[in-house]
């Protein structure tokens, strides 16, 4: 009676676990980009809504701007409800500033936070043209005509 060993031997156990080391080494930074990714487009189009709230606020009011006693003076963030940071709820991951105000334009600029993953994924702007841009990676950007989100 020939008796047969069943299971595994060391060396395949070490190459399949070689494997699975091989395959989350490719895997784990992909995920991460896409998380990172993922966390921009929504602060984007969190952007996107606060330039409407922002819009709204002119159609109302006539005027990007505010009286304050016997002056104008530019709205802020506060004057919306907006909390100066992206996403509105959940951990921030950028800070938000309302710039360049006028009567009849601004800038919002989102800039990573830098204790986020964020930090590496650079800053992005919209004014009230509607002109957007991105270059990823970069602490600023310049708005113009052919400026857009996809970091070119």
């Amino acid at each position: 009676m020939v008796k047969t060993i069943k299971g595994f031997t060391l060396i395949e156990l070490m190459i399949v676990v070689a494997i699975i080391a091989i395959l989350a080494a490719i895997a784990y930074p992909s995920y991460q980009e896409y998380v990172r990714k993922t966390k921009r487009i929504e602060s984007q189009a969190e952007l996107i809504a606060l330039a409407g709230q922002l819009q709204r606020y002119k159609m109302a009011n006539f005027s990007f701007e505010k009286r304050e006693g016997n002056q104008t003076v530019p709205i802020t963030l506060a004057d919306l409800g907006h909390n100066a940071v992206l996403p509105n709820s959940g951990d921030a991951l950028y800070d938000v500033s309302l710039t360049d105000v006028t009567a009849n334009a601004w800038t919002l600029t989102a800039t990573p936070k830098s204790n986020t993953a964020q930090i590496m994924d650079g800053t992005f702007r919209l004014n009230h043209r509607d002109q957007r841009c991105w270059d990823k990676g970069k602490s600023s950007c310049v708005l113009s005509e052919i400026s857009n989100w996809n970091g070119k």
